[in-house]
């Protein structure tokens, strides 16, 4: 199984003119010793601040003049790279590979230092998907027994991977990473690094005080709003004991308007009804008042033409008479009698065309009487159409004088609906003011009969169950058995303090050396069990001062050994505790701060750091360089 593990590859701090101050890290095994103030502790501090820590660097004189942070780190994805810090804090830059801090290019990526920040990548949520936890949005804690969530986060990592001095010797149990978080929430931390299991399945309850606090919101704003109703009501109906009343009246009269409104609108409707009748029938009789005119018109045109036809056939009949008369009579040159001249002189012809003209005179004669005929008809049947459209257009004036009538009484009627109308919304909305305050009341009479619903003494669970408490106090204790802890040591989980109990007595009982190696022991315990289980942990585990109980009393600020540390430093124990970290070194890169060189050799696999300081002898005087 490959393991998601990170490696620190080197810790740099630079600022324009000061040279940089660095410490270089190798896979397994790093100590760093020496002398007091000379940074030790200020190694745990950076790491801490590179891996997303909002707290400042501390304020040592050494910083002065330094500006930027520099961490560069395997990941188990991206592989190597250096992340970049303000001294100052705020956000992060990526940048892939190693970079050498003083020229160190343009950084591939930005990363926020908000650790629940969703629009932009964060530190956070890189380190957590680097360690196959995929959505730090995804994961939540329950701060509370009541369910209230917390997002997970790397900054709910980094304290199970960097141990300062205070914590490793500090009274309250490894597993309380943040103080101001609650007890239920640095449980359920510890359960999600041993079980995976975050808190996504429970059901949120709001706290007895918090459904109190709700509550006494509810009713203020319910009486500010009975409040606001009551004074509507009082302004717009001042009667409003009656309303149901009026508005059964108003309902009454409306019906009555609306029947007599119904009414006028039928009698209306008959006289449009007759009146569009007449109207189309006016108009047929128009159409057909004008094509007789027309045809008349025409008609007439025509009959002057057969009069002058006629005239001008009778001119030329009188013309042929004239001239068959004068053909009848003796010859006025010779005097021969008709019968005795030789030539006719086209009488024929002129007897022809004289008949032919008294036929066709004749002819447009008897047309003419046949047109006066049809003209004298029509003239008939267009003075019937005239009648008709008088009668018609007297029928339409009469109807629409009926509707002239009926119009005021119409809009008379409908004036009155509209005010009856208008008052009975007036009334309904009195109505719905007085049910709007009933409800208020029965809502204000049901809240403040609501007791808040609290969980059973017992029924929530907070942190891991026994057997897993069991099973982890099981590897610490092989731990402590394979450094030679001095018992030998019984190690048992409690489950109330989420801390492990020595021989049953809790840890606190302590001196504060063996408290640190018991908080020691407790850290690298979870990195065991994780590791067991195939559950996510970076592989780093950066402790300061586990060996405290090693430490010379005379020139120690903890001054003398409690009678178990004095047990303890009378031991070989911190020979097996570096031989266990060589041991165990191959999957897990050790950070360890201490006072005192290691009492055994660690091999060229290790990297051992002496800090002299200031009046020290030594290549090196401290993190800072002089």
């Amino acid at each position: 199984m490959s393991l998601h593990r990170f490696i620190l590859r080197r810790l740099a701090i630079t600022g324009p003119d000061r040279p940089v101050a660095d410490l270089a890290f190798v896979p397994r095994v790093n100590v760093v010793w020496g002398a007091s103030n000379a940074g030790k502790s200020f190694i745990l501090a950076a790491l801490d601040f590179m891996f997303g820590s909002g707290s400042p660097l501390p304020d040592i004189r050494y910083l002065r003049g330094y500006e930027r942070v520099w961490l560069t780190l395997d990941l188990p994805d991206r592989g190597r790279v250096t992340l970049a810090r303000a001294v100052a804090g705020g956000h992060f830059d990526l940048y892939d590979g190693e970079v050498d801090p003083l020229s160190p290019g343009q950084p591939s990526q930005s990363l926020s230092a908000d650790h629940k920040s969703i629009k932009t990548l964060s530190l956070s949520a890189l380190l957590l998907a680097e360690l196959g936890i995929r959505s730090n949005a995804g994961k939540l804690i329950d701060r509370t027994l009541n369910g209230d969530k917390a997002a997970f986060t790397f900054r709910h990592v980094a304290p199970y991977v960097l141990t300062d001095e205070t914590s490793m010797m500090a009274d309250h149990s490894p597993t309380v990473i943040d103080v101001r978080g609650g007890d239920t929430f640095n449980k359920n931390v510890f359960k999600f690094h041993l079980t995976g299991i975050d808190g996504s399945a429970t059901t949120t309850v709001e706290s007895s005080e918090t459904q109190r606090r709700g509550n006494a919101g509810k009713l203020e704003l319910i009486d500010e709003l009975l409040s606001a109703a009551e004074a509507e009501l009082d302004a717009g109906w001042p009667e409003a004991d009656d309303l149901e009343g009026q508005e059964g009246r108003i309902e009454g009269s409306l019906a009555a308007v609306a029947a007599e409104a119904a009414a006028c609108q039928d009698r209306l409707d008959e006289l449009r009804t007759r009146r569009r009748t007449a109207l189309a029938d006016l108009a047929t009789f128009e159409d057909r008042r004008t094509e007789v005119a027309m045809t008349l018109d025409r008609f007439r045109l025509l009959g002057e033409v057969y009069d002058t036809d006629i005239d001008r056939l009778d001119a030329l009949a009188e013309g042929g008479a004239a001239l068959l008369a004068g053909a009848r009579r003796p010859c006025p040159q010779c005097g021969a009698d008709p019968e005795h001249q030789r030539h006719s002189h086209g009488m024929a012809e002129i007897e022809q065309t004289y008949a032919a003209v008294e036929a066709e005179t004749r002819k447009i004669r008897l047309e003419l009487a046949d047109l006066r005929r049809t003209i004298a008809a029509l003239s008939v049947k267009a003075d019937g159409l005239d009648a008709s459209i008088k009668d018609r257009t007297e029928e339409i004036e009469g109807i629409e004088a009926s509707i002239r009538d009926e119009q005021p009484l119409e809009s008379s009627v409908r004036a009155s609906y509209e005010r009856l109308d208008q008052s009975r919304e007036q009334v309904r909305r009195g109505l719905a003011v007085q049910r709007r305050i009933e409800d208020l009341r029965a809502r204000k009479r049901e809240i403040e009969a609501f007791k808040p619903t609290t969980l059973p003494r017992g029924s929530v669970v907070a942190g891991v169950s026994g057997s897993v408490g069991d099973e982890f106090a099981a590897d610490v204790q092989d731990i402590l058995e394979e450094w030679r802890f001095p018992g030998p040591p019984r190690i048992s989980f409690d489950t109330k303090s989420h801390d492990i109990l020595l021989s049953g007595e809790s840890r606190r009982g302590n001196g504060k050396g063996v408290r640190a190696l018991m908080h020691a022991a407790f850290k690298i315990g979870v990195l065991v069990y994780c590791r067991r289980r195939g559950l996510p942990h970076p592989g780093i585990i950066a402790l300061d001062s586990p060996l405290l109980s090693y430490r010379d009393a005379h020139t120690s600020r903890h001054g003398e050994l409690a009678e178990d540390e004095r047990l303890v430093s009378a031991t070989k124990l911190n020979h097996h505790f570096y031989d266990y970290l060589l041991r165990t070194s191959i999957d897990v890169q050790y950070v360890i701060i201490e006072n005192d060189a290691p009492p055994i050799p660690l091999g060229d696999g290790s990297r051992i750091t002496i800090f002299a300081g200031e009046k020290g002898i030594g290549d090196r005087k401290g993190f800072f360089p002089n």
